[in-house]
């Protein structure tokens, strides 16, 4: 039998066909929405509405009874002894009366540490205040014990980084008037120096005794602090006079329009006065 061959159409060369969808146009202007407002009164009457409306009023009266307990608890009393109520404000009073001077003298003395500082042009770096944190991290060995320490001493670190800024002022303020020769340092280190370094001590033979030369810069600034504190509440007195300072711990202040005119006036006549008496001793020379 003959083979008939048929030729298979080339389709790489067959054309293709487009197919072309038109984009129906929308007309928004004709496309009204209309909102229809909420029918209160059938909503009021809705039984699911009244169970979450009553379920809500609920939840809000018994979050309030609940915050007006705490706070007669805890917020407004500072103890309760058999059922009666300390209020906290008997406890301010007592706190006040019994540390309200001492407080307001030793905020008060914080305050002038930083106007000195301010004067002086001296600040506690962040890098000082760091630095100064962990060296008593480390000599209370380590975190844990700090944190307990912090916990036993009912301060926070940032009281304590405000405390030591203010050590920082002070030292930077009061060292350079601070007198002292390397015989001092040596004999405060003769006389301390089992105490300032006592692990050290510990582990020297019979009759050996610490070299000073070792310990010099260490000594030397433990000596320095210690003058610095000693210097300070000598130096925190003469402030007083040098500064316009109103206790309120001690004596009630007494506001009106008429005292404080009198203490505008008095103060500009001060002023005048002070000016005058420098105009004088200019024209003298």
């Amino acid at each position: 039998m003959a083979k008939i061959k048929v030729k298979k159409k080339n389709q790489q060369n067959a054309p293709k066909k487009t197919l072309r969808i038109k984009k129906p146009q929308i007309n928004l202007s004709n496309i009204k929405v209309k909102v229809s407002k909420p029918n209160i009164k059938k909503l009021l009457t809705n039984k699911t509405f009244k169970i979450f409306l009553m379920v809500l009023v609920a939840v809000l009266a018994f979050t309030f009874i609940d915050f007006l307990f705490q706070y007669l608890n805890n917020g407004y009393s500072v103890a309760v002894v058999d059922g009666v109520r300390i209020p906290k404000s008997v406890y301010h009073q007592r706190l006040e009366k019994q540390y309200g001077q001492s407080i307001a003298q030793q905020l008060i003395d914080e305050q002038l540490i930083k106007s000195e500082a301010k004067k002086a042009g001296v600040e506690a770096t962040e890098q000082e205040l760091q630095l100064r944190l962990e060296e008593i991290i480390a000599s209370v060995g380590g975190e844990e014990a700090y944190d307990a320490a912090l916990i036993a001493n009912n301060i926070t670190e940032e009281e304590l980084l405000d405390q030591i800024e203010l050590d920082i002022l002070s030292r930077k303020v009061l060292e350079p008037r601070i007198e002292y020769t390397d015989d001092d340092v040596k004999a405060f280190f003769e006389q301390y120096s089992s105490a300032i370094f006592p692990t050290e001590t510990a582990e020297l033979e019979e009759g050996e005794k610490l070299d000073y030369e070792l310990y010099k810069e260490d000594v030397k600034d433990i000596y320095i602090q210690q003058e610095v504190e000693n210097e300070k509440y000598t130096w925190l007195e003469s402030l007083y006079s040098e500064y316009k300072i109103q206790d309120n711990s001690v004596n009630k202040p007494k506001y009106g329009i008429l005292s404080a005119t009198i203490n505008i006036m008095q103060n500009l006549i001060g002023e005048a006065n002070s000016n005058d008496e420098v105009e004088e001793e200019v024209v003298e020379e």
